[in-house]
């Protein structure tokens, strides 16, 4: 079923795939394949979605919304690779990850050729505050990788450290994709504030949606191996919420399974995260995000546009891909 956003702005995203492909051209060719095979490689484009439904829910009119959002789709694809790097994922987007493809040095390298292509699109914008924005994103998003690895150490994670790392690594691009739009459309500064809080929200919701669909999503429909998360030794939100709730004994086995298994036996795992209620609570967590996200758009005038964006929050909550 085609989702109500992507026919709203059907040209926009063309635009969009097109401006990808051109921005990624090098005239050296490795650089060129390897990036078309991430890039080309799909995904669900929601960061620069969520930039051209808040740009044209502004009554934005200009020219520069598609390479302000294409550069936020690069900046995106550029964490991800790196990403793979640091969590050893052997798949992206439901196909063999860069480092597994080639190897650990194309993955570090194409990164950084993916982020350099971004800040060239960004630079070409010539609006020194989505330059700064971005700029700033980029760095707090680094931050959060850095402080995550940092916590690996500790032997459980706490709910406080989930949620930074979470706000740092996921909901802060978001923020910025709506910010940066906002920014273009010349919004006022209460305007601005509702798209920040709307945006955050809805990272936050969406990874925290990620993070169960890895216990209980459909493996065809996401393109990830359920418990990849659990395997990598991750603690999450079902999982922190859950072992409070655990027996001794559960809690035990749950933990000796992460650390010191590589074939966990997950079944058990889902058995007894469900029986704690852990996950209705994770749930009831999710939906208060949403009703934030709701909340703030509010704030603007009923349009086509808002309604896209309204969309993109009620998929998100009933997500099972």
């Amino acid at each position: 079923m085609e989702l109500l956003y992507k026919k709203i702005i059907q040209k926009e995203l063309q635009q969009l795939e097109d401006t990808l492909s051109s921005s990624i051209s090098s005239d050296i060719n490795l650089a060129t394949e390897v990036t078309q095979y991430v890039v080309g490689s799909g995904g669900k484009r929601i960061r620069p979605v969520i930039c051209i439904l808040v740009a044209k829910m502004l009554n934005y009119k200009g020219s520069e919304l598609i390479k302000l959002a294409g550069s936020i789709e690069l900046l995106h694809t550029a964490t991800l690779i790196h990403d793979d790097v640091v969590d050893q994922s052997s798949t992206r987007r439901g196909k063999e990850s860069i480092h597994t493809k080639w190897d650990n040095s194309h993955s570090v390298l194409v990164g950084d050729f993916v982020y350099s292509k971004a800040f060239q699109l960004m630079a070409s914008l010539d609006n020194q505050k989505i330059i700064r924005i971005l700029a700033d994103s980029t760095n707090r998003i680094s931050e959060g990788e850095v402080l995550q690895l940092s916590l690996k150490q500790k032997e459980i994670l706490s709910k406080e450290d989930y949620f930074e790392i979470i706000d740092r690594k996921t909901a802060e691009l978001f923020k910025a994709s709506a910010t940066t739009a906002g920014t273009l459309a010349s919004c006022s500064k209460d305007e601005l504030i509702s798209l920040a809080n709307f945006s955050t929200s809805l990272g936050m919701n969406f990874q925290i949606k990620d993070d169960l669909l890895d216990y209980f999503g459909d493996e065809e429909l996401t393109g990830k191996k359920i418990g990849k998360d659990f395997e990598e030794g991750k603690f999450t939100l079902p999982l922190i919420t859950a072992l409070p709730l655990m027996s001794k004994q559960d809690a035990s086995t749950v933990l000796e399974n992460l650390f010191n298994n590589k074939n966990p036996d997950f079944k058990t795992i889902i058995k007894i995260i469900k029986e704690t209620g852990a996950i209705k609570k994770v749930e009831g967590i999710c939906n208060q995000y949403s009703e934030t996200c709701l909340k703030e758009l509010k704030n603007f005038p009923e349009s086509d546009y808002k309604k896209g964006l309204i969309d993109i929050v009620e998929n998100i909550n009933a997500r099972v891909s």
